[in-house]
């Protein structure tokens, strides 16, 4: 592989970070979004070193009638602010033909949650009130390992990545940091990478499997994840694009914990996002920002997300 295309592989390193969750209505320790352009790129053999913040902002409504001239509307908003870092390790000796790698996201993160909820009954009456609750605390533990396979302009990826419920958490709040269940992600992906021609197009694919909240006797159902990125380097050393994301609930959710019943959710994203490479104290960083607008949701919360990777090459 050039040297200019193992120094773009950085721009993978924060992206199998997963973000805690402000709650649960409809986030997953899966953020769609977090893999972006030159996710299937190998890095050169050693440490990378990535610091990943995320903001995210949502918000969803349900309305329903419980009896016949009756209407109970919630509405949920949540913030998380996450700071995650993940030493990640690339192995020089090959594995199938392929880079492997290894890393663990830790951190720390606050989220914020407020619920409204009306009332309505026959002929107009109603009667409303309110919650809202915030907490600061640490994040659950995010193992992943990839592989990934070079032929010339062609990249090649295999990852799983998981989540270990280590984090604050407690039934009883409204706001949490950590999930309290297990989850693991399982993927594919591709990256055209053409430095002559200075473009870049990624696509990633995968499934995410949740276990169990046994505190809330609740259990999200499997999802599937598409997300993808393409940009134009405008130096040999930057580059500008799109990025997007596709999420769809394949199974509802279950346990006597799932209040909004077993309906799948979907989302779509899409945003800007631009990158660089530099040096710094004789050591090489590189530094990425995307925001991603929601749109088409069902079923689940809808709002914005931020993501800002600042890696340290070793």
């Amino acid at each position: 592989m050039k040297p200019c295309a193992r120094l773009w592989g950085a721009l993978f390193l924060g992206a199998m970070a997963p973000c805690a969750n402000a709650n649960e209505i409809g986030l997953s320790f899966w953020r769609p979004g977090q893999l972006g352009s030159m996710a299937a790129v190998a890095n050169a053999p050693g440490w990378s070193l990535p610091l990943v913040y995320v903001r995210l902002d949502v918000d969803a409504t349900d309305a329903r009638e419980p009896a016949p001239g009756t209407r109970l509307t919630t509405d949920a908003k949540g913030a998380t602010n996450v700071l995650l870092f993940m030493p990640t390790y690339t192995f020089e000796t090959r594995v199938l033909g392929a880079r492997p790698a290894i890393g663990l996201g830790i951190g720390a993160g606050r989220s914020r949650s407020k619920i409204n909820v009306t009332y309505t009954l026959p002929g107009g009456l109603s009667s409303s009130g309110s919650q809202s609750d915030a907490r600061s605390g640490a994040a659950d533990l995010y193992p992943n390992a990839n592989l990934k396979w070079n032929d010339g302009a062609h990249n090649y990826l295999a990852y799983v990545s998981g989540v270990l419920p280590t984090g604050s958490y407690s039934a009883s709040r409204l706001a949490n940091v950590g999930e309290n269940r297990r989850g693991v992600d399982l993927g594919a992906g591709y990256t055209y990478f053409n430095a002559q021609r200075r473009l870049e197009f990624s696509l990633v694919g995968g499934v995410t499997e949740y276990g169990r909240n046994p505190d809330k006797d609740f259990r999200s159902g499997r999802n599937a994840h598409l997300d993808w990125a393409a940009s134009y380097l405008v130096t040999p050393y930057a580059h500008v694009g799109l990025v997007g994301y596709f999420h769809r609930q394949l199974a509802g959710d279950s346990g006597s914990g799932a209040y909004l019943g077993h309906d799948k959710s979907r989302i779509n994203g899409i945003g800007p996002q631009a990158g660089s490479l530099f040096e710094l104290g004789g050591l090489r960083y590189y530094v990425n920002a995307k925001i991603y607008h929601e749109w088409g949701a069902r079923n689940r919360a809808e709002g914005w997300n931020f993501w800002l990777t600042l890696a340290a090459l070793l």
